[in-house]
């Protein structure tokens, strides 16, 4: 047991004691920004149409993959690093643990930077999607083109995302066509030539007509015969 004096003083500083710790957990997120929706444009970065389609792309991604994607655009970090900043912003929310994507857009005097943090449940899945998708728009961001960076943000989810379609049987090549084709030209050519060789006389090239013939040779049959020079021809032989 405490003596008297030291049971006083213990007494004494038990209320400091509680602030010190009531302060170590607040430092986490005190002077950070109160979410407004998955949306917080406290650096007025859009107009009322450009917050209608971010808030449509955050419901597609949400139908489509599944991830609470969340915005942030601010020109206020108690950390002075944006990484820092995302990282205390996603677990002040309360997005630290489900399958979340938080996006800061950070305005320091005249620049911005971007940081994309992943809740756990996101990062466990894709574990590296939210450096590609930083990765994909610190250009735009770095050029102050914040509206459009927000918008090729969503174009990146869906190409890091979306699933690979699976290829068609693919048919004949153009190659494999193109002899079908030619095949199929010279066989018609073909058989136009042995068609018009059995009609021409061979004797004087003057086409043969089509008939029957009184011959002895030919009597009663169907022959080609040659009007100027009397050749005929019936199936099975020559006259």
């Amino acid at each position: 047991m405490l003596t008297h004096p030291l049971r006083r003083l213990s007494l004494c500083w038990t209320p400091f004691l509680i602030l010190a710790f009531l302060a170590s957990l607040d430092v986490g997120v005190r002077g950070l920004p109160k979410p407004v929706g998955p949306v917080s444009d406290y650096g007025s970065v859009l107009d009322r149409h450009g917050r209608e389609d971010i808030l449509a792309r955050i419901e597609q991604a949400k139908a489509k993959y599944g991830i609470d994607v969340w915005i942030l655009a601010s020109w206020d970090d108690p950390f002075d690093q944006v990484d820092r900043y995302a990282s205390a912003v996603l677990q002040a929310w309360g997005l630290g643990q489900g399958k979340t994507l938080l996006a800061v857009f950070l305005k320091t005097k005249q620049d911005w930077s971007v940081s994309i943090v992943a809740g756990q449940a996101t990062a466990s899945a894709h574990p590296d999607l939210a450096a590609t998708l930083r990765n994909g728009v610190a250009s735009l961001v770095s050029h102050r083109r914040i509206q459009e960076a927000m918008t090729q943000l969503f174009a990146l989810l869906d190409r890091a995302l979306a699933p690979t379609p699976i290829p068609r049987p693919r048919g004949p090549s153009g190659n494999v066509g193109r002899f079908i084709f030619v095949a199929l030209g010279v066989g018609a050519a073909f058989g136009l030539m042995v068609l018009a060789l059995r009609r021409i006389c061979p004797r004087c090239g003057r086409i043969l007509r089509l008939g029957k013939r009184h011959s002895v040779s030919t009597y009663g049959r169907r022959v080609y015969f040659c009007r100027r020079c009397g050749y005929t021809r019936a199936k099975g032989g020559e006259g």
